[in-house]
Parts: structure tokens; sequence; C-alpha cells
């Protein structure tokens, strides 16, 4: 006779299944010394983050660290917890408590913290102090993946969802029933604290940020029921999507006869709940938890989930910050007014030291190859970056000295050799000189190294750039040395400008994109020496003016205009100009900015906007702090690898001392479009 397994028993067996899934995650690496302001801003900027090395050990180590974190006892979110006294002793400390009980055995789908009432905590800390033997991550889910996986494959459910919220039903069993031992909440009398059933009720509705609707149901069982709003606003009136709940087994007196129908009593069909638990589960992201992390999460934006796990596991949880649901009280608007600090200063060719101090902690996002770029490797780490945009691979397994050696067959397999690598264009083409390392990687361009190399999209100086960049780091750098190479979201980009007050400049930037002028000196001009770019000489390939011009002109993706700027002494640069748009398949794309003005040092280049109408002061301020804000990025190891699309994101390179061994790669082709 077959047996029939249960809904549980069949989430356990993929609970452990889903232990061998890989992702990658927010990274910040605290060196050993948590700086509370590095981690405050990663949080705030990207709404969670994974701190390790942070040096915290013990209980009253995270205590004294919370504040400064965002945690102290006038944030400090205590309501909430179900969970019965005889399953878990739950205060640690003030503000610090275990994590509620669910089974190790089981994976916890995602969810907001405290989401079964209508005020929530808005900043969530989990910080490890025993770290399981095998799986028992924490990992996140960004509420706009969620529900843009639900629109592409629920969108009606999406939509009731959204018309209609969410309901939470719970019930609390009296505590002589018999199935209470294998319940792990609370019963009604210990919940309400009282044994007289008429009080208990009483009490129940009187907690209207907790429930809507009290009654009794069967076998004495205090029922409660909750409508929530399916979407809360953050301070800015941007709207997030809640997760909605998903029971794994039928409601009954184990589970306090649960349920979670929507906010019309609709109750959701077999085929509803699993495509609910499919957008979750693909939307994770998180890495292995090891004693003294932190993952540090804002639940508007984000929900998190467990894995199983064996062994013990020891996580603390700390609240912080209060959101409501806006059906009940509304979220004030926060008007960002700030006053920004001059960065630049004319005549200058770089900002202030304090401001790009190599002591300063930015994260990423990171995935840890294991050791190995082998097949399977590499099929996560592609889907994570086509999910990102941008990922800092780990642990490559890769062994080598010189920039150029990371193999062939590791290039094709992630997709930037052969057919898909980017036409270069010939050695003689782009701006700097170019030294190949192997048949796809180049060196860097020669930029000088004390100076902070500006975010940029690759290659945007011509109607086509390349898709995506590799960079490959032949050695690991010390935190001393500097030299990271920082990525930037363009969407993150484009709302920092607008926080900045800078919507002007950017309706500017789409009616008119960027113009780009920049000339190429000649071989002989005594101060060739000083600009680093490549002579006309070098750039067309001849020594003949006439017809480096007539090559110019006729490179028309990568020129709209070409004339010849006399130096006297019988030099002259041959002048370039293009006009780009600022947006390119709806991202921004980065301008440019010079920080000195037009010399023979700098081939008169020149970056206004398209019109021809140069960046004021405060224009240019406000890029630079946009620029600064937006930086993500760790320190290089040996063998690491970053991926970049070179739309979505910009990069930028640190300052730094001593030698770095890195090469790029680019592939695939992005046509930017006609100018405005």
């Amino acid at each position: 006779m077959r047996r029939v397994t249960s809904p549980l028993d069949q989430w356990r067996r993929r609970s452990l299944e889903l232990r061998a899934g890989r992702y990658s995650g927010r990274l910040l690496d605290a060196g050993g010394v948590l700086q509370s302001a590095d981690v405050r801003q990663a949080l705030e900027l990207h709404g969670a983050v994974h701190v390790v090395n942070t040096g915290l050990r013990t209980v009253e180590q995270l205590v004294e660290m919370m504040p400064s974190l965002g945690f102290d006892e006038t944030t400090r979110f205590e309501l909430g917890g179900r969970t019965s006294a005889a399953t878990q002793t739950k205060w640690v400390a003030p503000g610090l408590r275990r994590l509620d009980f669910y089974p190790p055995d089981l994976h916890l789908l995602a969810n907001n913290e405290v989401q079964y009432r209508h005020s929530s905590p808005r900043w969530v800390l989990f910080a490890c102090l025993e770290a399981p033997a095998a799986g028992g991550r924490a990992l996140l889910h960004s509420a706009n993946a969620v529900e843009r996986e639900l629109r592409r494959t629920a969108p009606d459910l999406l939509d009731r969802m959204l018309r209609h919220g969410f309901a939470i039903e719970t019930g609390f069993l009296d505590a002589r029933h018999p199935e209470k031992a294998n319940n792990t909440f609370q019963s009604w009398q210990e919940r309400f604290g009282t044994d007289d059933a008429d009080e208990a009720l009483r009490r129940a509705q009187a907690k209207t940020d907790e429930y809507d609707a009290c009654w009794w149901g069967e076998a004495q069982t205090l029922m409660t029921r909750i409508t929530l709003s399916a979407k809360w606003p953050d301070e800015r009136g941007v709207t997030h999507l809640r997760f909605p709940r998903v029971a794994l087994d039928a409601p009954s007196a184990r589970n306090g006869f649960r349920r979670f129908p929507l906010g019309n009593g609709e109750v959701l069909t077999a085929d509803e709940e699993s495509l609910i638990r499919e957008a979750l589960l693909s939307t994770a992201e998180g890495l292995t938890l090891h004693r003294g992390d932190l993952v540090l999460f804002d639940n508007l934006r984000f929900g998190h989930s467990r894995e199983s796990f064996s062994g013990e596991r020891q996580v603390l949880v700390g609240m912080a910050g209060e959101v409501w649901d806006p059906a009940v009280r509304a979220t004030p608007l926060l008007r960002r007014e700030r006053t920004l600090e001059p960065l630049a200063t004319e005549q200058s060719y770089s900002i202030p030291p304090r401001l790009v101090r190599r002591a300063q902690r930015f994260s990423a996002r990171v995935f840890d190859a294991g050791g190995s770029l082998d097949d399977a490797t590499v099929t996560c780490l592609q889907r994570e970056f086509t999910r990102h945009g941008a990922l800092h691979v780990r642990n490559t397994g890769i062994t080598t000295d010189e920039a150029g050696g990371l193999p062939e067959a590791t290039l094709r397999a992630l997709r930037f050799g052969g057919a898909e690598a980017f036409p270069w264009g010939g050695m003689s083409s782009g701006r700097t000189t170019r030294k190949a390392l192997s048949r796809e990687l180049r060196a860097t361009d020669e930029y000088p190294a004390h100076l902070w190399l500006l975010p940029h999209n690759e290659v945007l100086y011509q109607r086509t750039m390349p898709a995506r960049l590799l960079v490959f780091s032949a050695k690991g750098l010390p935190d001393d040395v500097g030299g990271r190479t920082f990525v930037h979201s363009a969407a993150l980009l484009e709302q920092t400008v607008l926080d900045l007050g800078g919507a002007a400049l950017l309706e500017g930037l789409r009616r008119h994109g960027l113009l780009i002028e920049m000339g190429f000196v000649d071989d002989g001009h005594p101060e060739r020496h000083l600009n680093f770019f490549r002579s006309w000489q070098e750039r067309f390939d001849t020594t003949d003016r006439d017809e480096a011009a007539r090559r110019c002109r006729a490179s028309t993706h990568q020129f709209d205009e070409c004339w010849w700027r006399d130096e006297g002494g019988g030099h002259a640069t041959l002048m370039t100009r293009i006009r780009v748009p600022a947006f390119c398949e709806g991202h921004l794309l980065f301008p440019r900015i010079a920080l000195d003005q037009p010399s023979v040092r700098n081939g008169h280049r020149r970056y206004p906007r398209g019109d021809g109408v140069p960046f004021t002061k405060l224009e240019v301020d406000l890029l630079l702090h946009a620029f600064l804000e937006t930086r993500e990025g760790v320190a290089w190891g040996a063998g690491d690898v970053l991926l970049v699309d070179n739309v979505r994101y910009g990069h930028s390179r640190e300052a730094y001392s001593g030698p770095r061994s890195l090469g790029v790669a680019m592939a695939g082709l992005v046509d930017v479009g006609p100018p405005p």
C-alpha cells in the first residue's frame, strides 16, 4: 500500500534540498573593528547588509554596540512575540531577544518581522553568536523583487492581493487542550494573562493594534484576525509589498487553526500558494553565517527567511523604529533638505582626501565560488549577475601572479571570450594606451594612482559600448593600499540626485543628453608627457595630419565633429566632439565631470550638457556627492573576479599606492542610441 506523505513531510524534504541553493549577498567586511557609521550608511542606502569580521563575540559586546547602530533605548521596538514560554525563553538582554522558535528541519518562508500587528519594526538586526554545523543561513528577499516575480508569474493573483490586502487568523489554544504540548504558541491563558474566558476575550478585543476581530472557536480556542494592507509606504511615499503568508499544512489544533486568506476572506488555491512559494524562494539572497556576523535590514524593503539547519544555532534579534499600516496611521513624508558641502575647487584635479579615505568601509554584492569556477558554480553566479547587475566573486580557486592569467576557458564560460567579446576596434582605438595581457584581457587604463577615477560607463565616448565588464585581480590588496574598484548603481545614482534636489538637473540631462569634447595632442608638443591620453599620431595610426583628420571624420560612431586646434610652435591638437543620450534602456548614464580647466595636459577636454551648457558649480557638487554616496566595493583578494553590467552600473577606482595586478575584459554590445 502506497504511503501518503503529509504536506509538512514534503516540505521537510524540500527544506533539506533548499540548503544546496547558492546565492549572493551584500557584504561589508568590518576588518575586525566595527565602524557603525559605515554599517548604517550601507543599511540605509541599500536596505540590507551582511557584516563580517565584526570582532563581536558576546552578548555584552553586542549590547554595547547596538545604540550606535540605531538600536538604542529610544528607538527600541519590543512588541510582538507569540511563542509560549514553555517552548522558548525570549529575552536575552534589553532590546535583544531570541528568534521565534521554528522547527530547525523546516525552511521558514520569507516574511516581514512582526507582521501580525498594525505596527511593525522598521529596522531589524540579526546577530550570530553560534553558527550551525550546516544550513541555517538568514536569507533576505527584496520586496520589489518579489512583486516583480509575482507580476511575471501570477499577475491576477497580485492584483487581488493589492486590492484586498492580507488577513492573518491565529488561534490561542486552551492550556488544557490535549494538543497544547504540540503547539508552540501561547495558550489564551498565557497570552492574555487570565484564566477567565470572558476576561480573556475582552482583553483580546481591547488589543486593537493587534486584532480586528476576536471570537471563540472550536475546542475553546480564542481566535483572532487582523487585516493588513498589501503595501506600506516609506518616508518618501514609496510603497513596498508585504510578504504574503503561505500555510504549509491545513488549520489544526497544532498550529492554532491559523489561516492566511486575502483580506476579503478569499482562500488561496493550492496552485496560487505554490506560485507565492516559488516567488519567495526565487528571490533569496544571503551568505553563510559565522560567529560574530550581523545581518541588518529595512523591514519595509526586505523580508527574511531561514534555511533548515543541523546542529546548534544561536541568532539573536534586535528591532528599532516603528512603521504603521497605512489604513491605520499615515507615515509622515520625509523631506530631505540638505546643504551640499563644496567638494571641488577651481583648477583642482582631486577632491578632498578625507572624502575618499581608504579606511572607510563599503558594502558590495559578493558571491562565494567555493574554491572552483566549475560549470555548476558558473551557472549560479551567472544567474546572480543577471539578477543584480554587479557581482564580486570571491574564492574562485584561480591562482596566478599575472593579471592576464585568467584561463581562456573561464573567460568563455563567463561569456567574455570568442564571439561574446566586445570588438575593441584594434589596439589604436580608445583614448588611452592599451596593454594586451592575453587575447581578451587588457591592463586597466593608465590613470594617475594618487587620484580617484570618477564613476563612468566604460567606453561612453562613442555610440556603442560594451554590455558587460569583467575585472580580474591576480593578487590581493591589503586594506591600506587602496585601489578598490567601486561600482555605482544607476538607479541609486538617479534616486540620490533626486534626494539632493537635482530634479531639474535630471530633466536637463534627459532633454539634452551629454556632450564629450576632447583632443588628441601632438606627439612633439613639449607638454605631451603630462598628458596621459593618446596623441593624434597614435590614436589614428598615422603621422599625416590630413589622413588623421580623414580617419577621424570617417569614425562616425565615435565622433560627430573633428577639427584642428593650433597650439603654436608648429603643433596642433586634433579635437573631437560627440553627443550621446544621458539615459540608456531607462538607466541614467554617468555624466563625466571635469575637475580642472581645459588645457593641453588634459586634451582640452570638456564635458558639458548635450546642448553645450556647462554644469554649474552646484550641479558638479551635487553629482560628486551622489557619486560618493553610491560607492559599493570591497578589497581585492587574490583570484577575485568582478562582473559589472555596464548599463545598470558605473564603476570607479579609488586612489592607491603600491602595485596592482588587474586585467579587464569586455563583452556584448550596447547601442546607446542617437542623441536626444
